[in-house]
């Protein structure tokens, strides 16, 4: 194989945008995060986002071609694994990434670390891989040979992704040093819009370098979540690249493979690898950021939240789940993150022993906690995955919808 040795070899590693349309995207971007991340009570973002994280999860591995149900992963959270192997191994997979998710932010801040540190990247696959079954920390090689994968080690081994022959495994610490220092500089700009161009560059420069042996979408996929922490973009974890990037899940195969492409003519830049195609493929991947902005502005609007909340009552109440009045107490904790125990009786004009009860129902549903070893401790808003099929509509592609409608009816 004709192997890449040279860190030059990468080079554009930011596209020239002489038309400013990366620039004008990456400004919805910004105002878009802006708008979602303001749109709700922290405490009620910050339930959200635990609701979603597995949903990040979820799509993030089925780009991978590794299909989990939502309710197997919730009950993966809940340490209730299938007795099937296959299905078992999937579970672990998705609380794996899950759990890795949940410490991005701490990570970033309590190490001192950038997300395009070396070491930080070396962190997430480590991180990840430490958790996978052995049956998922193997490769299989073009020639058939099985290889394992050492948490958070590069490749010793040489790769082809599609048509393109990745950098040789010896010069590997040249590249992703070379990666790191270019986007480390880039993101020292006053200018928010280069540092978000660069997030989508990034994306396909580390899926050019394959720096693992396997596991490599996963990580070029959380690195992009880490970035967008990085630079306050994530609306308090709010919404999700994964899942526009599933929903895309072809073109988006091919948009990477496309600007693994070499430089075309003289037109086309001046690196090695072609210019127009980094560019359109950034150009795709911050269109997908700004329509899931702008989606799950929609889902958590909150005439639309409260509207479903309505929905979802009603259904409980026919299926003997819950009292009518339920509702105005989700309304509260949905609007405000969380209320004290003594309301519950205001908000349903009941007595006290039917409002513990109806909040007692709400906890049994898991749509309300507390701290039980204190009396004095406010209900606080929670969002089991089970209901997002009426909660939240549309976030999961509608046949896993429909096997989450067969479990609550």
């Amino acid at each position: 194989m004709d192997l890449y040795k040279d860190p030059s070899a990468m080079s554009p590693l930011m596209p020239e945008d002489k038309a400013r349309e990366l620039n004008e995207l990456a400004n919805e971007v910004i105002k878009e995060s802006a708008r979602l991340s303001s749109s709700m009570h922290s405490l009620t973002r910050r339930a959200i986002a635990e609701f979603l994280r597995p949903m990040n999860s979820y799509y993030s591995n089925l780009i991978e071609g590794h299909d989990t149900h939502p309710i197997d992963i919730d009950k993966a959270m809940k340490e209730d694994y299938s007795s099937d192997k296959k299905k078992r191994s999937l579970q672990l997979e998705a609380r794996a990434h899950i759990e890795t998710h949940k410490k991005l932010r701490e990570k970033l801040s309590e190490e001192n670390l950038h997300p395009f540190d070396v070491d930080f990247i070396k962190w997430l696959h480590k991180e990840f891989y430490t958790h996978l079954p052995d049956d998922l920390k193997v490769s299989i090689s073009k020639e058939g040979k099985e290889l394992i994968v050492t948490p958070g080690e590069f490749r010793i081994c040489e790769v082809e992704v599609g048509n393109h022959i990745a950098p040789a495994s010896d010069s590997l610490d040249s590249f992703i040093h070379r990666f790191e220092d270019v986007y480390k500089g880039v993101f020292k700009y006053d200018n928010p819009w280069t540092r978000i161009i660069a997030i989508a560059a990034s994306h396909h420069r580390m899926a050019w370098i394959h720096p693992f042996l396997d596991g490599n979408g996963r990580v070029i996929r959380l690195l992009t979540d880490a970035l967008f922490i990085h630079q306050d973009l994530d609306a308090s974890g709010l919404w999700s690249m994964s899942r526009g990037l599933a929903r895309n899940r072809e073109k988006y195969r091919v948009m990477l493979a496309n600007a693994d492409r070499l430089r075309s003519n003289n037109y086309d830049g001046k690196g090695n690898l072609s210019n127009k195609c980094l560019e359109e493929f950034c150009l795709f991947f911050l269109r997908i950021a700004v329509d899931q902005l702008r989606y799950m502005s929609q889902v958590l609007d909150i005439d639309n939240m409260l509207n479903r909340i309505h929905k979802f009552v009603d259904f409980m109440v026919t299926k003997d789940k819950l009292r009518d009045e339920a509702r105005y107490v989700l309304e509260a904790v949905f609007l405000k993150g969380e209320i004290p125990k003594k309301d519950v009786e205001r908000l349903t004009g009941k007595s006290d022993k039917t409002a513990k009860a109806i909040a007692e129902s709400l906890m049994q549903l898991e749509l309300l906690t507390t701290d039980t070893s204190n009396r004095f401790s406010p209900y606080k808003v929670s969002y089991p995955i089970k209901f997002s099929s009426i909660l939240f509509a549309g976030l999961y592609p509608q046949d896993k919808e429909i096997g989450m409608m067969e479990v609550i009816s």
